[in-house]
């Protein structure tokens, strides 16, 4: 019952927010009233652009010709004083590596040397270690046959003759 009550109340106050709003707002226009008042706005109101106003408001904040040949002008020099400060050689001083000396060049021929017969020793482990893995191959492989050979003919002996198998072969 209490529910009811205050569902009733709340109903109420919705009616009396909304009735209060209508009486501020005041009454409410008809379509008619509408239509009106937009004919008499597209009546009154034109404009028109004043497009040479316009461009003499913006003129001068654009650049003119002068002012970008002075620009480029003044860009070009610069530019010619920046470059003409680089020099055009720049001279070599103390020892640099290369051939520019006797000593510098056989110490160049010593390292190219030093590093080819590195690579000839390295280049002549390698083989060597490869045919030390070949031949450990081949005597793998004899072994494997070997083994195999026996255990066929352990198979083969004990399928035809199971007596002597126990006799040789206890297990």
């Amino acid at each position: 019952m209490q529910e009811l009550l205050q569902d009733i109340n709340a109903l109420r106050r919705g009616i009396e927010a909304l009735n209060k709003r209508s009486l501020e707002q005041g009454k409410p226009v008809s379509r008619a009233e509408l239509d009106e008042v937009l004919a008499k706005v597209k009546q009154e109101v034109r404009f028109t652009i004043n497009y040479q106003g316009v461009a003499e408001a913006i003129q001068p904040h654009l650049a003119t010709p002068a002012k970008v040949e002075n620009t480029l002008t003044m860009g070009t020099a610069q530019l010619q004083q920046v470059i003409d400060r680089i020099p055009r050689s720049v001279p070599v001083v103390g020892e640099v590596w290369g051939f520019t000396s006797i000593r510098l060049g056989l110490g160049v021929i010593a390292l190219v040397l030093s590093l080819v017969s590195l690579s000839t020793y390295l280049w002549q482990q390698k083989a060597a270690a490869e045919a030390q893995v070949v031949v450990l191959q081949q005597e793998q492989a004899k072994k494997k046959r070997a083994l195999d050979w026996l255990t066929k003919g352990y198979w083969d002996l004990k399928r035809d003759n199971p007596k002597v198998i126990k006799k040789y072969f206890p297990q």
